[in-house]
């Protein structure tokens, strides 16, 4: 017969085992728990393998906001202008030229003014870059720019400051410079170089005035970057 502290002592023994079982089980869960998570956190790293960027955020550099195009410009009105946006890269419709910045150069025949100074209410001027060709202006100027103002346009028809020369009697052309490059600050502040390449809607022939047509390249990032 088994005395009342040998019992005890029976009792005691079974319940330690219990416990340390039990503290064991528990270890044993919380480990597979803490690998599993480890597990499914390098699992996802492996997966995307690109740092965690913001919702909405965005990473350009200045080579994805350059464009660049040739386009002729219908000038032939002699009483009314015609607009172009270097941000739209396009010939534009401007009810009230005088209160819009939608528009940067704006042509007449052999004229061009500028949205800015007297011409308009934006921050258009520009710099004229002589001895030179398109490709080698790399950056536009920091400073030398110009406005149209009450006087004279910023870039003179037929003088030393425009785009052409005219060769009068007996052929009459006007012939753009070819070693002259402008280069534009718009009517947003953006930056734009230009390039004239003829005057006529068959340059070759030279027939049909008042074609204009040039190259250009416009930074629309703000920098003075054009590559």
């Amino acid at each position: 017969m088994v005395n009342r502290k040998n019992l005890l002592s029976l009792v005691i023994r079974h319940i330690s085992i219990g416990l340390t079982a039990l503290v064991m089980i528990g270890l044993i869960s919380c480990g597979t728990e803490i690998s599993e998570e480890s597990d499914s956190q390098e699992s996802l790293l492996k997966e995307t393998d690109q740092p965690i960027v913001a919702a909405g955020t965005e990473t350009e550099t200045s080579t994805e906001k350059l464009s660049s195009s040739t386009i002729t410009i219908d000038a032939t009105n002699q009483e009314n202008w015609t607009y172009f946006s270097f941000e739209q890269g396009q010939v534009v419709e401007i009810p009230n030229a005088d209160v819009s910045k939608d528009w940067d150069l704006a042509f007449q025949r052999t004229k061009v003014k500028i949205n800015g100074g007297v011409s308009g209410p934006g921050n258009g001027e520009v710099v004229m870059l002589t001895e030179t060709t398109f490709d080698s202006v790399a950056e536009a100027l920091a400073d030398g720019y110009e406005k149209d103002t009450a006087d004279t346009l910023a870039i003179v028809p037929q003088s030393k400051k425009g785009w052409y020369v005219y060769t009068g009697v007996p052929t009459h052309w006007v012939l753009p410079i070819e070693d002259r490059v402008f280069v534009f600050k718009t009517a947003t502040g953006s930056f734009a170089k230009v390039q004239f390449l003829g005057y006529y809607k068959d340059n070759k022939a030279k027939k049909d005035p008042a074609f204009v047509t040039f190259k250009f390249v416009f930074q629309g990032d703000g920098s003075r970057n054009f590559r």
